[in-house]
């Protein structure tokens, strides 16, 4: 198993669901796998999705790309390589994360955090990161303004138990 030193947080910057009928975002995250694994199935077998987690509107968690294998999310190779990337469904450059959703990220993260014994300064925002060819964070927005950050992180300081409250797999 590769060794994960930091996490990676992403929104997807589209709305939280496919369609009206897609209230918990299952639609929306088949969408994006297949749309990864298009452009990177070709040169990595096996390639899921450029996040490890995604999270619902409503709460439900999606598995993406297995822990194990690299996912290709955010721009700088080198963390690429050592991260868990974490994707919140929805556009928080123009609105503000729902409290179920936060709640669910936040749980997650605690146990990707336990589980790696990541501590909560390895723990990024994509446009924290490194670019690869400046060296210097800023060339997104991602995960957007409105993006929680520091309540998640107040919240990650915290030592609490809680397993996410829904799973969901293909």
């Amino acid at each position: 198993m590769r060794r994960c030193t930091h996490i990676v947080l992403h929104h997807s910057a589209t709305d939280a669901r496919l369609a009206r009928d897609d209230a918990d975002g299952s639609r929306l995250w088949a969408a994006i796998e297949r749309n990864h694994r298009a452009r990177w199935m070709a040169v990595v077998p096996g390639y899921v999705c450029d996040y490890h987690f995604g999270i619902g509107a409503y709460g439900h968690i999606f598995v993406g790309q297995p822990v194990d294998m690299v996912a290709f999310n955010c721009g700088n190779a080198h963390l690429n390589a050592i991260s868990i990337a974490v994707c919140f469904l929805g556009n928080f450059q123009e609105r503000r994360m729902p409290e179920v959703q936060r709640t669910a990220g936040i749980h997650l993260l605690r146990l990707l955090c336990s589980e790696h014994a990541i501590p909560v300064s390895h723990v990024l925002l994509h446009r924290e990161v490194p670019g690869e060819i400046t060296g210097r964070p800023g060339f997104t927005a991602c995960p957007g303004r409105w993006f929680p950050a520091g309540v998640i992180r107040s919240a990650l300081s915290v030592q609490r138990g809680g397993l996410p409250r829904v799973l969901k797999t293909r």
